[in-house]
């Protein structure tokens, strides 16, 4: 893979926080002024290890290609008295050769397609912005893991504490114990519900304090069968004697039978009327009841005082649990008081109603029994015993206990419909991802192993042709064309493979090399390093090659010639056809900018460029320019000042001023470099200002701008500034030179003011 980015610390010269260099593309130009950390870019970029596992997580530049750096350490390094030998094809065969070829188009073919399975694959977990099918698992699994981490805070707080001990603040460490324990249920298939679960945290979180059963209700009838019997049933008696009939008509027997027992203190009156009492008044009133009444009536007070004795011994016993009930914390008082306070109404209603029974002892009623209501309440102090029992369990095996608790717990919580078809889903969609991924690293490992069978046929092949002569033709013919006549390469003549420069005489050169010859066969020497091998009969390995300002001390013929060169290499690395993988230039030449990063195809996106600039504090900073080049010369930058004047609304004295001065560089320069500058006639409807314009400009054109004619700035007014620069343009054409003024104002991405309606239309 090629570089994507480059970062690199250096705080005397980038300041505290490291340089960075993004979005690197095939080919990538990097302006910048002397000082302003070229060198220790590609110092840096020249130390990348050596190991390709270590070359694909260096921090500097990831790349799993080697980088070839050539900058002035290059150059010290390799201009020595004798050069190591680069191996690389010769042409004895073409049928070798292609054969060769065809082998490297094939392993390269197959290292592009591994590079795309490689991606399709995507880094995982380890990486900051996962991609790729280990990105689309690791994306959801990010968000199975909060949402399964955030629904553990849904579940009851007094069973979390222990259920989910030593889990709860790492997500990464609950999410894992989760499908751990989500593999292990889906083989069991079971389901847990969190109620008892709840109950038995709370037996472990009162630690070894153990519960005393509630008291039994074992009264759970307050009146027989019998008994309820007799009381709905009517009562018969004679109803004899002579007041049978008014009693029967008044159907007042019960007061009048209440009355009997004032008999005797009435003292011979009659305790109903108050009036003297006949003779017989007793006998009569007992001849009326003794046929049944009284027997009723003791029958139903005897059955009255049972069940007040029975009722009494209830009472004890919901006392007895009452108290009971108060003295365990653990119960839940409130669910036994309603059913408490049902018992004792249901027995205050059956006692009212054999009151009324014993008051109408003749008529029938019926009863309710308490037996409904007690049920309900003993079922209660079952429920609890029980509890209290399994409480008792787990006091004396809490070890034990505990864990099973927390095993039923992880169930409870994973069997739940929310958390369960997260977990579902997110294996599913891991098995499937998963599944793909085998399928692609099968195809990785199947192409290297055709990789591992065509290399040693490519060195076997290579052996036959490769040597050092080939190399020393090349440069030698590359310095006879660059006008090198006096010195060349020749080999070494030993099995080092090595190089000498010598004279024409074969007499050593090096020594009396200039500068700039030196720094140009160190380029040549570089350039064939490229494409070829540092051992005999080696395979050219894809590279990625740095160069830093390879024009020192050259002249202008060689710079032209070197940027031809790197104009070359940035097309071959954009191809892709040869082991020149990506190309990064560093320079601080305008000119040589301009000339090696020049393309006809402006609208590439395989090109990237970058300015350095050094700050107010010293520091330098990146300007990143991305597919187009914002480097010009000086020239090119006075015409963008007069297209940016064009432009702008803005006429302020500074603005006036400023596109004044830079108009007279403009004619001076230009006018005075080609020369020619012919007499004009008065422009036709000019007025006085705008001829004294013209006229002024001729004399920029011819003497300069340093004369009294200054004072012009002065007589332009506010506003003037668009009428200025129209005689500008107008000046251009009276002198035959409109198409220069038309070239240099759509250079400076002006085109629009020469359409018809512009500043810059001609009538």
């Amino acid at each position: 893979m090629e570089i994507e980015s480059i970062t690199v610390q250096a705080d005397y010269c980038f300041g505290e926080q490291p340089l960075r260099l993004g979005d690197l593309k095939k080919v990538n130009f990097i302006f910048a002024p002397n000082g302003a950390g070229k060198s220790t870019i590609s110092s840096m970029l020249a130390r990348q290890p050596s190991d390709a596992a270590q070359r694909a997580t260096w921090d500097v530049a990831r790349t799993n290609l080697p980088i070839r750096v050539f900058n002035e350490a290059y150059r010290s390094r390799v201009l020595t008295e004798r050069v190591n030998g680069i191996f690389t094809m010769g042409d004895t065969s073409k049928t070798i050769n292609d054969e060769i070829d065809a082998l490297k188009d094939e392993i390269r073919d197959r290292t592009s397609k591994r590079n795309q399975w490689r991606i399709e694959i995507g880094p995982g977990s380890d990486d900051k912005a996962p991609k790729g099918l280990l990105g689309d698992i690791e994306n959801y699994r990010v968000a199975a893991r909060k949402s399964i981490f955030s629904a553990h805070k849904d579940i009851d707080e007094s069973v979390v504490p222990l259920v989910f001990e030593g889990f709860r603040n790492n997500q990464d460490k609950f999410f894992n114990e989760a499908r751990k324990r989500f593999g292990e249920i889906q083989s069991l298939n079971s389901e847990v519900d969190w109620e008892p679960i709840k109950t038995r945290a709370q037996s472990l979180s009162s630690g070894k304090k153990i519960r005393v059963s509630l008291p039994d209700i074992t009264t759970v009838s307050l009146i027989s069968a019998d008994d309820v019997a007799e009381v709905s049933s009517k009562s018969s008696h004679g109803q004899g004697g002579k007041f049978a009939e008014l009693i029967q008509h008044l159907k007042n027997e019960d007061w009048v039978s209440k009355g009997r027992d004032y008999v005797d203190e009435a003292q011979g009156k009659c305790p109903f009327c108050q009036n003297q009492a006949p003779a017989n008044l007793e006998h009569d009133l007992a001849q009326y009841f003794e046929g049944g009444f009284d027997a009723a009536l003791q029958g139903s007070l005897k059955i009255e005082s049972a069940v007040k004795l029975v009722a009494a011994k209830l009472e004890g016993e919901i006392s007895a649990l009452e108290i009971a009930l108060s003295e365990d914390t653990e119960v839940e008082e409130e669910e036994f008081s309603p059913a408490i306070s049902r018992v004792r109404e249901a027995a205050k209603l059956l006692l009212a109603e054999l009151r009324e029974r014993s008051a109408h002892p003749t008529q029938p009623i019926t009863v309710s029994d308490v037996d409904g209501v007690v049920s309900e309440l003993a079922k209660l102090v079952d429920d609890e015993n029980e509890k209290i029992e399994q409480h008792k369990q787990i006091v004396e095996n809490a070890s034990v206990e505990r864990g099973k608790l927390v095993a039923d717990g992880w169930v409870a919580f994973l069997s739940g419909t929310a958390v369960s078809n997260e977990l579902k889903k997110l294996n599913g969609i891991e098995a499937k991802k998963q599944k793909e991924i085998t399928g692609l690293r099968t195809k990785i490992t199947e192409s290297e192993h055709e990789d591992a069978l065509a290399n040693p046929k490519i060195d076997d092949l290579q052996k036959s042709i490769s040597n050092t002569s080939d190399v020393a033709d090349k440069i030698n013919k590359l310095l006879k064309a660059m006008g090198f006549h006096r010195f060349s390469l020749s080999s070494a003549g030993d099995s080092s493979g090595g190089y000498r420069i010598v004279r024409e005489d074969g007499s050593p050169a090096f020594d009396s090399l200039s500068e700039g010859e030196k720094s140009f066969i160190c380029f040549a020497y570089f350039w064939e390093s490229l494409f070829g091998s540092e051992v005999a009969s080696g395979v050219p390995e894809d590279v990625v090659a740095v160069i830093d300002d390879p024009i020192s001390s050259l002249d202008s013929d060689a710079l032209f010639m070197i940027a031809a060169y790197i104009r070359d290499a940035a097309n071959l690395a954009i191809k892709g056809t040869t082991n020149l993988r990506q190309l990064i230039v560093l320079t601080h030449n305008t000119q040589f900018h301009h000339e090696a990063a020049y393309t006809a195809d402006r609208k590439s996106k395989q090109r990237r460029y970058f300015r350095l600039v050094k700050d107010l504090d010293g520091f330098t900073t990146v300007r990143d320019d991305e597919y187009k080049s914002k480097i010009r010369g000086s020239y090119p930058l006075l015409w963008h000042s007069v297209v940016e004047a064009a432009q702008t609304e803005d006429e302020s004295d500074l603005v006036r001023v400023g596109v004044f001065n830079i108009v007279r560089r403009i004619l001076e320069g230009y006018f005075k470099t080609i020369g020619n500058v012919k007499d004009f006639d008065r422009p036709s409807n000019a007025s006085p200002i705008e001829e004294r314009v013209v006229s002024q400009f001729h004399v920029w054109a011819n003497s300069g701008s340093h004369t009294i004619a200054d004072d012009i700035d002065q007589t332009i007014d506010v506003g003037r500034t668009k009428d200025f620069l129209r005689l500008f343009k107008q000046y251009f054409d009276v002198q035959g030179h409109g198409a220069h003024f038309d070239m240099m104002v759509v250079a400076s991405d002006g085109e629009s003011l020469l359409e018809s309606d512009q500043l810059f239309a001609r009538l």
